[in-house]
């Protein structure tokens, strides 16, 4: 957008001087120099008329410096950006933006990497003329004159991320907090007692978990209806938090059952505290002019002894819980190895889980994803489910946990995988269409550095189509370790899998990560779905997600569509595909295909 003008050429006719707008150090800007374009040879006429078109409509921030870093011109956006006017800033130094935020040492590293390199970006917090400080995306190139070198002029060009960050802090916040109490979730939880824990054992002390659940609390919920039933765990969450120290954490699991981390605590005193928890409930609490009475049965696991992880520690006061209940409820237990009957439980479960693939005991159903636009069945997702001999068929969340946390993931992952990839040729080779098949990939596939190879087996063996088949990654999984993540993504991209991150949202949710990444579609977590129509903060948030994958030529894809209205909803936000109940169930093969060619039929003419 600036130009130094040219040596004179001899066989040019045009004039040897140019505007003043256009001398070093000077900008071709708008409207003010298009009476000076008579003078111009063609074409740099029509050159400079594009060039001045897009520094009137950018949605961008320009600002150009002369050789002394002093401001000679801004655009439009500019203005719009920061609350300045052209006349406001020209002749002045960008410093006039400091917010006051970034020392000393980060201007030199900027002005000493535009010095080298000729180039400079990243994220600066700037001051709005009304005094209000806000974060852009900064980009600064040096220009030169390219026979002598001479620094002529810095263009700047900055955009305002002020609505980005606050989507980002927004989604951030849902994933770590419980959207009903506004309590830490356990997400939240397990990052702050794995960071108590490391303390603790560097220390050399001990810390606690006490696992709360309220006593016959669906009676209680009944009676006051959905709404009171929730305004009364809100109030609960309250009285809970008054009574916790400002170093204890006070969790919601879910439901009606909470937890709180003690990071640092006294075994002697402990059974006063977890006391303490149960005197916060003794009250009656008012909901809608009823009085609602409620207790709970507590128990508490102490680190290191009762668990060196977040799940041994987490698990085992709630094995002390269920013993409170046993022992008639409004009381407190603690863990002892007699009462870890779940733990004994656990071992039985993984020694089948072990053994279930081998057993032919692992079953695969199939949810539909369908195209919103056009209604038409797309594909399905893999879903894993165990017929454990004795206890019928089991659902993922219960067993799949377990997996993971063990290992044994990575075996059922490779079955997973298999199945699914035959299944997707059957359903090509049997005339119902080529149907997209969506497999989860757990993050210790990734880990482990296998996933690559368990793909490549499966397509080689069950002869499927690797354009068909969609490998779903979660956020987190994406994460660790982005490096080998990123080769293994692009070395299966250019196998022509497709790649989706399943849950968005629920995660780290980086924006500019995400950019990075070789995806094809962003699955929006049902958390967000649900409430599409009744929550403007969630209609918001889809709505932002929805946009920006599509400024990303990514595709998206809504979970837990359980109604038309959610239906409805995502579609009119632009949402390209859904699957949930309101579509159909997880179902085995067979049914999966009958269920197709019904939702194929034309529907019935009305006499």
């Amino acid at each position: 957008m600036l130009f130094k003008h040219p040596s004179p050429d001899p066989h040019d006719t045009a004039p040897d001087t140019l505007p003043q707008s256009l001398v070093p150090g000077g900008l071709m800007a708008g409207g003010r120099v298009r009476a000076s374009l008579q003078a111009l040879s063609p074409a740099l006429e029509r050159q400079l008329m594009v060039l001045s078109a897009v520094w009137d409509t950018t949605g961008d921030a320009l600002m150009v410096t002369d050789e002394r870093n002093t401001i000679v011109a801004v655009n439009p956006a500019f203005e719009r950006v920061t609350g300045y006017a052209e006349h406001e800033v020209v002749g002045q130094s960008p410093s006039l933006l400091a917010s006051g935020s970034h020392n000393a040492a980060f201007y030199e590293a900027m002005w000493s990497k535009l010095q080298s390199e000729g180039h400079w970006e990243g994220e600066v917090l700037n001051r709005r003329k009304s005094g209000v400080v806000y974060p852009e995306h900064l980009r600064i190139q040096v220009l030169r004159d390219p026979a002598t070198g001479e620094l002529l002029n810095h263009v700047a060009m900055f955009a305002d991320m002020s609505l980005q960050k606050a989507a980002q802090r927004k989604m951030q916040r849902m994933a770590s907090y419980d959207q009903l109490t506004g309590l830490p979730n356990q997400v939240l939880l397990r990052d702050r007692a794995e960071q108590a824990m490391a303390q603790a054992q560097a220390g050399g002390f001990q810390l606690a978990m006490l696992v709360l659940d309220l006593d016959h609390f669906k009676a209680v919920n009944d009676s006051l209806g959905h709404a009171g039933g929730d305004e009364l765990l809100r109030q609960i969450s309250r009285a809970l938090v008054e009574v916790a120290a400002p170093t204890e954490t006070v969790s919601r699991r879910g439901g009606d059952e909470f937890v709180f981390l003690l990071p640092k605590v006294d075994i002697q005193t402990l059974r006063l505290v977890a006391q303490r928890v149960l005197v916060a409930l003794a009250d009656p609490f008012l909901v809608s002019g009823q009085e609602a009475v409620v207790s709970a049965s507590v128990g508490v696991a102490v680190y290191p002894n009762d668990g060196t992880d977040f799940d041994a520690l987490l698990n085992n006061a709630e094995s002390a819980m269920y013993k409170a209940k046993e022992s008639g409820r409004r009381c407190v237990r603690f863990f002892t190895e007699q009462m870890n009957q779940g733990a004994r439980d656990r071992m039985a479960l993984l020694g089948g889980l072990s053994r279930a693939a081998d057993r032919g005991e692992l079953r695969l159903h199939f949810q539909p994803l369908v195209n919103l636009s056009t209604s038409e069945v797309m594909g399905a997702e893999a879903l894993v489910r165990w017929e454990r001999p004795g206890f019928g068929l089991l659902a993922p969340a219960l067993f799949i946990p377990e997996a993971e946390t063990t290992g044994l993931i990575v075996g059922i992952g490779a079955w997973v995988l298999h199945e699914a990839c035959l299944q997707q040729r059957r359903w090509s080779e049997s005339g119902l269409g080529h149907l997209h098949m969506a497999v989860n990939v757990s993050a210790l596939q990734f880990r482990q550095g296998i996933l690559e190879r368990q793909v490549t087996e499966a397509l080689a063996e069950t002869g499927a189509d690797p354009k068909r088949l969609e490998l779903e990654l979660t956020e987190s999984t994406l994460m660790v370790q982005p490096e080998e993540v990123m080769d293994t993504l692009l070395s299966l991209k250019r196998r022509g899998v497709q790649l989706a991150i399943d849950d968005f949202g629920t995660g780290y949710s980086s924006l500019a990560y995400l950019r990075r990444l070789a995806v094809d579609k962003i699955k929006i977590d049902q958390s967000f779905v649900r409430d599409i129509t009744v929550d403007a903060d969630g209609a918001a948030i889809v709505r932002a997600v929805i946009q920006m994958a599509r400024s990303l030529g990514l595709r998206t894809l809504g979970e837990g569509v359980e109604t038309q209205v959610n239906r409805r909803a995502l579609q009119v936000l632009g949402c390209d595909y859904a699957q949930g109940y309101f579509f159909g169930k997880p179902m085995p093969a067979d049914e999966f295909e009958q269920w197709v060619n019904r939702a194929r039929q034309p529907p019935l003419a009305t006499p």
